[in-house]
């Protein structure tokens, strides 16, 4: 019998140019594949306010997070991301 994939909540911290359009290219990659986000908070970073961070939660099984943090890795004013 075939398993069926675990899906349980995860939580993403992503730095990310501050510019304009930034969070919006983010968002809209969650939108175009059909994932929700269930909670999502931005704010500039301290240390560099030229940087952003997002903490951003979501849910899926594993190979829904490896692909998110792929797709993630692709954007341009992307600069890090990590699973916390």
């Amino acid at each position: 019998m075939d398993k069926v994939p675990e899906v349980s909540n995860f939580t993403l911290s992503i730095i990310v140019a501050n510019r304009a359009g930034a969070l919006s290219r983010v968002t809209g990659l969650f939108s175009r594949r059909g994932y929700n986000i269930d909670t999502l908070t931005v704010s500039p970073m301290v240390e560099d306010p030229t940087m952003s961070r997002i903490i951003m939660t979501s849910s899926g099984d594993e190979a829904t997070r490896k692909q998110i943090i792929k797709q993630l890795d692709k954007l341009f004013d992307v600069k890090e991301v990590k699973l916390i």
